[in-house]
């Protein structure tokens, strides 16, 4: 199953002007390449002549270049020689140093913007890393934002749980909220009490934002769907650059907690039986239920036959 909507591919300086990149994304193999005259792009791999893979092809002005032949593809799946049969393209949007590409079954043109997580307030990526999850289902590593509980079973750090998780949706946005008790160490710096809110753009896009002691921080979630129950989940620190030790500290203190807290998460996560809650009923039960269900609008089943759009569509860079 895959899932309709934008999805994180990487961050901007992770594609170089002229560089060829095979990655898996969404259950499909596809060629990342930046042109050179900067314009990311994202291609089915498969050449429409031999049907070769194109990972050792090269890039040509804005076009890359098939290694079998040198039959050339625009960024929009076309041949450069009109004649030759083109090859299904993803439209890409390129957010502040963020990169996405749309996935659609049927190669409809996106129905709404990509992700903006970054604000004139908030302008800087501090740090990210990644991790790699083997699990049942790829609303897994998300849907923990609609259950405090989670955090009080796994994150033991984060105490009890003070308040039900809440989740509700609009069309593409949702959004959770819960609330926990802090214990020592971290409650005698941070205090006592941590709220947290998830805004979700699309069903594989978070930007959480955390109130502890009256100091906010931000945490974007990212999953990407490599294959089947593989996923690769991303976290990014967002935040004003400073030079001021304790802004540092607090920044690595930050990521080093994200980290963790994905340690601990993928040994709980990882090949989980899918079933119901049993014997346990409270209010967070029926936020998941809620999720999930918003979650599934967003599936659809891989078409046989790959689109190719009538138009290149390049979603706003920078």
């Amino acid at each position: 199953m895959n899932y309709r909507g934008w999805m994180f591919i990487g961050l901007s300086k992770d594609y170089a002007a002229g560089r060829v990149a095979e990655r898996t994304l969404m259950n499909e193999k596809c060629i990342v390449f930046r042109s050179n005259s900067g314009t990311l792009n994202v291609l089915e791999a498969h050449c429409s002549h031999f049907g070769v893979n194109m990972a050792t092809g090269r890039v040509v002005k804005d076009c890359l270049q098939c290694p079998m032949h040198g039959r050339l593809f625009r960024g929009d799946g076309r041949g450069a020689n009109p004649t030759h049969r083109p090859i299904r393209s993803y439209p890409v949007a390129e957010r502040r140093g963020i990169a996405y590409a749309w996935f659609d079954h049927e190669g409809v043109e996106p129905s709404w913007d990509a992700p903006e997580f970054l604000s004139d307030d908030e302008p800087d990526i501090l740090w990210r890393h990644s991790r790699m999850l083997s699990i049942h289902h790829p609303s897994v590593p998300v849907d923990n934002s609609v259950d405090p509980r989670h955090f009080e079973f796994t994150h033991s750090m984060f105490g009890k749980c003070i308040e039900e998780g809440t989740f509700e949706s609009d069309g593409h946005r949702g959004l959770a909220t819960m609330a926990t008790e802090l214990v020592p160490p971290l409650s005698y710096v941070s205090g006592d009490r941590a709220s947290v809110v998830t805004h979700f753009d699309g069903p594989l896009n978070t930007h959480l934002t955390s109130n502890i002691k009256g100091r906010s921080s931000v945490l974007c979630n990212f999953v990407t769907i490599i294959e089947g129950k593989k996923c690769l989940l991303t976290q990014v620190g967002i935040g004003r650059r400073s030079y001021n030790p304790l802004r540092l500290f607090e920044d690595a203190v930050g990521y080093a907690a994200s980290w963790n807290a994905t340690r601990e998460d993928a040994a709980v996560w990882n090949d989980r039986k899918p079933q119901e809650p049993d014997n346990y009923p409270h209010q967070t039960d029926a936020s998941l239920t809620q999720f999930r269900e918003w979650f599934e609008t967003f599936a659809y089943s891989p078409s046989q036959v790959l689109p190719v759009r009538e138009e290149p569509v390049v979603i706003g860079a920078g």
